[in-house]
């Protein structure tokens, strides 16, 4: 069997065609364009797109969808989306999807789906707890439990980026976003092209980042004690910068014993973790694994 899997970003949306397994078929993305079509749209580019998948591929047994905002994922609904999604808060985006597709449809948050994913197939593979961190614009974080991911009582468990700390909260002041207001400087590749180039300053703002990154992690370790935390975003493929230091940071916060049995790891699906989380979530959803 196979499915239409989809990644709504503010950028873009990408696509799969994905064998139960996990397996891609083909894969692409077309722009998100929420300041000319607004996201009302959204559900009409995702039908658009998945008529493709079966033009290329053959029939879709579902949809399976990964989204930004607060998603009800036994709905299929948006609870709450930030301000780069005007109208998208409320959206009854699986019944829309459904009624334009004709197929079964699962909805599931993004960053919750990219967790997921990773726990499946990536780098949390095999572990009974992982807790997954992804620094970007903000921070966000997904807990998996015995393959299933944990949503709490208000479908907020893992918004680690509110953790609140003296100064701030953990994104506020541990974002890519903090980092680049903390140095000027306009992206995070320049960041470390500066480090590279011997910029002091540079270097020292990212040993913050990382003192403050491994701040929240343990944080998340005595409340979680997890068999893995997996590092993603886009600023975590410096892994050769940032895993000592965190290691060694998280290794002087907390007592060697809590820290016996959680090691550090690293996001191994790319761009394709989202989509592959939003399959699985589909498949648990449905008793199809």
């Amino acid at each position: 069997m196979q499915y239409a899997c989809l990644d709504i970003g503010g950028t873009a949306i990408k696509y799969a065609m994905m064998k139960e397994t996990g397996q891609i078929l083909t894969q692409g993305q077309i722009l998100t364009q929420i300041e000319r079509d607004g996201s009302e749209d959204i559900p009409r580019k995702i039908a658009s797109i998945v008529r493709d998948l079966q033009k290329a591929c053959g029939k879709a047994e579902g949809v399976a969808v990964c989204s930004p905002g607060m998603i009800d994922a036994e709905k299929g609904e948006v609870i709450y989306a930030g301000a780069t999604f005007p109208g998208y808060s409320g959206m009854k985006l699986r019944e829309k999807i459904e009624a334009l597709t004709h197929l079964p449809c699962t909805v599931e948050n993004d960053v919750n789906a990219a967790g997921l994913g990773e726990s499946w197939l990536g780098a949390g593979k095999d572990a009974k707890s992982v807790f997954c961190v992804f620094v970007g614009t903000g921070i966000g974080g997904a807990l998996v439990l015995e393959g299933k991911l944990v949503h709490g009582a208000s479908a907020a468990a893992g918004e680690i980026g509110y953790l609140p700390f003296a100064s701030g909260t953990f994104e506020q002041l541990a974002s890519t976003s903090a980092l680049l207001r903390h140095t000027g400087i306009a992206t995070g590749e320049e960041v470390f092209k500066r480090v590279a180039a011997g910029d002091n300053e540079a270097m020292a703002a990212l040993e913050e980042m990382a003192k403050k990154i491994a701040h929240g992690l343990a944080d998340i370790c005595c409340v979680v004690n997890p068999e893995v935390l997996i590092m993603g975003g886009a600023v975590m493929a410096q892994r050769d910068f940032f895993e000592p230091r965190l290691n060694k940071y998280l290794t002087e916060l907390l007592p060697a014993a809590l820290l016996t049995n959680t090691r550090i790891a690293f996001a191994e699906l790319g761009t394709a973790s989202g989509f592959t989380g939003a399959l699985r979530h589909f498949l648990q959803k449905n008793g199809l694994t």
